[in-house]
């Protein structure tokens, strides 16, 4: 065996050392360089973070809290805990001079944990010796301003990116837009219908205006929208009073921005009003003609392929079934050209109407959500009161129609109250002045016409911004901590930035979706779900014709009170029992041929990963041992 020369050896450890320093220097220079191949650049930091920081004025500076010996208690943080502090840094590089950060770790008793517990961190006890762990970020601006983030929660980890840079944006560019929330649902919390000895916390969408917006409740009584408010945001008009109505019209014509959640059927009501179905509100209609909208209120979209399985009690057992009016609209139902709803995720409606561009429309109509075309409208009485999934399942038949459910408006409009306001409620005795609740109609003068172009957002639903659809709430010592599933208040936030006039933050939010489904698979399971629900229906209707036709003979004889059948009875007992052995036969086979499709499509995936990637591996491979023994051949030649 020979020896390697000393030149080679030298080689050698130049190498070693070669590559020790690279990778010595690469850990400071590189720090937050990353190569992002996800779909949606999950990773990379969004054109509106970008913005933000180069448009920063005034500097701010961020004081970041993390207790470095504690931290090493908590595995599951470590990782979580670096990559605030990396992004951290990033912002940092990306402001430059603008954003200044302080990375603190407050150790107990020092002066850095008390300032930590002043600016309201939340300090959280680990292990047995009651050791505090701090977590958290204290933003301040010009004159004073602060603002913090008392503990980075983990659940929120697809929304730091967004909290981060809301937090810089609110300290660098002054006052939060103020939003005005006429609702005829009580969002805001208060005493509960089902709890009248308790309260009932707000909403956490409604948590989240107040975070994000300077949001002002008011009134459904008020007759007039203050100049002041930026965006009003109407939930529930169906229930509102025709002049409350009148204040919305005139407050869109003299320019003001709004998002409206018309809803054909509230299933957060149903508490205060049995079925959630209220009377027809002729004001509302007319106002959404005069916004060039025609909306059926009497009417629900049920489709199938956006429909969410739940579970149902009856018969022997639980069942889990698509209940065609809750959707989960993702993909393509949502638009993606649109700011608003670019970067959302899945949203999750349930009871939803539907609009359409009225022939006469002056106004743009931009569809947001729209449904599949394995969809149809039903009505509402269907499912106010007891709904019957497996019965919508049976009796559906879909329109072909692509509904939409959310549409953006814009373009010159008329007022909807042609003959003036409508006319006040008499005082009672001992009332204020309507000055001191907001004003009378007569403040300022009756507008017939818009005077500039309307710019409103229209939502067919407004049970999507209950928490039930959207996010999962629980207590983590006495604060509630949100687990969005859905983008929901999303969807909501977005569309109030964007009428208010910031875009900036919108395309920070939503990082991609998380959730990827099987579409294929789910697409073959809701055909096999379809038909074998037909034909459950058709047994019970069948059963539920039998057990008739055995009355009707029963009493047709003339021994009422004998129960033995008669040979027409028992003939008609046999004829069910074979039709139900035929019909539970044809289950039994929609069962079996559901199973054979998914199996099949699973084994033509388990051939292509398990069978054909290794074949093409090797096939390269065989194909690159021939070109090198073709030339070794070459050169031997």
């Amino acid at each position: 065996m020979k020896k390697l020369p000393k030149i080679s050896w030298l080689t050698l450890l130049l190498a070693v050392l070669a590559f020790g320093l690279i990778n010595f220097a690469a850990k400071p220079l590189l720090r937050g360089a990353r190569l992002d191949l996800t779909e949606g650049r999950l990773y990379t930091l969004s054109e509106g973070t970008r913005n933000i920081l180069k448009g920063l004025e005034q500097p701010v500076t961020l004081r970041f809290y993390l207790s470095g010996q504690v931290l090493k208690d908590v595995p599951a943080l470590q990782s979580y805990a670096r990559r605030v502090e990396e992004l951290l840094e990033e912002y940092q590089v990306l402001a430059g001079d603008r954003l200044r950060l302080e990375t603190i770790d407050p150790r107990p008793f020092s002066e850095a944990e008390d300032d930590a517990v002043e600016a309201g961190l939340q300090g959280v006890p680990v292990g047995q010796g009651a050791e505090t762990l701090y977590f958290g970020l204290v933003g301040e601006g010009q004159g004073g301003a602060r603002q913090t983030i008392s503990f980075f929660q983990p659940e929120r980890e697809r929304l730091l990116e967004y909290d981060l840079t809301q937090l810089i944006h609110n300290l660098a560019f002054g006052e939060k837009p103020t939003v005005g929330l006429l609702s005829s649902i009580a969002m805001s919390g208060g005493f509960s219908p089902q709890n009248p000895m308790g309260r009932q916390p707000a909403w956490m969408v409604v948590e989240q205006l107040r975070q994000r917006f300077n949001l002002r409740e008011l009134d459904q009584e008020t007759t007039r929208i203050a100049e002041d408010i930026d965006v009003l945001m109407v939930v529930g008009p169906s229930q509102l009073d025709e002049r409350a109505l009148y204040a919305l019209d005139q407050y869109v014509l003299r320019g003001g921005h709004a998002l409206v959640f018309v809803d054909p059927l509230s299933e957060a009501s149903r508490a205060a009003n049995p079925g959630g179905i209220s009377g027809e509100n002729e004001a509302l209609g007319r106002l959404l003609q005069a916004w060039g909208v025609e909306h059926e209120s009497g009417k629900v979209v049920a489709d199938l392929s956006s429909a969410q399985r739940v579970t149902i009690s009856g018969g022997t057992r639980p069942q889990t079934i698509e209940y065609l009016p809750w959707l989960a609209m993702r993909g393509d139902r949502i638009n993606r050209q649109e700011i608003a709803t670019a970067q959302l995720g899945q949203l999750n409606l349930a009871s939803a109407g539907a609009f359409e561009r009225a022939e006469n429309a002056t106004t743009e109509f931009v569809p947001l959500l729209q449904s599949s075309e394995q969809a149809m409208l039903i009505d509402r009485s269907l499912i106010a009161f007891a709904p019957d999934p497996a019965r919508l399942l049976a009796d559906f038949k879909a329109s072909g129609v692509t509904y939409t459910l959310a549409a953006r408006l814009i373009g010159p409009v008329r007022t909807a109250f042609a003959d003036g306001p409508p006319q006040s409620k008499p005082k009672d005795e001992g009332q204020g002045d309507a000055e001191a609740k907001g004003g009378q109609d007569q403040l300022q003068p009756h507008l017939a016409e818009a005077e500039v172009p309307a710019n409103l957002i229209l939502v067919a639903d407004s049970d999507l911004l209950e928490d039930r659809f959207w996010v999962e709430v629980r207590d983590f010592f006495g604060q509630r901590l949100t687990n969005p599933i859905a983008s929901n208040a999303d969807f909501a936030i977005n569309a109030l930035e964007l009428l208010g006039g910031s875009s900036d933050l919108i395309s920070v939010r939503s990082r991609g979706e998380s959730a990827r489904p099987f579409e294929l698979v789910a697409e073959i399971q809701r055909r096999a779900e379809q038909q074998y629900r037909a034909k459950e229906q058709e047994l019970v209707a069948r059963l539920q014709e039998t057990e008739t036709r055995l009355s009707q003979l029963q009493n047709q004889r003339d021994d009422a009170g004998n129960q033995t059948l008669t040979p027409e009875q028992e003939q008609e007992v046999e004829t069910f029992l074979a039709e139900k052995v035929r019909i539970r036969k044809q289950l039994r086979e929609v069962q079996f041929r559901l199973r054979e499709d998914i199996e099949e499509l699973e084994g033509v995936l388990k051939a292509f990963n398990i069978g054909l990637v290794p074949m093409l591996i090797a096939l390269v491979a065989f194909i690159s041992w021939l070109l090198r023994r073709s030339r070794k051949r070459g050169y031997a030649d």
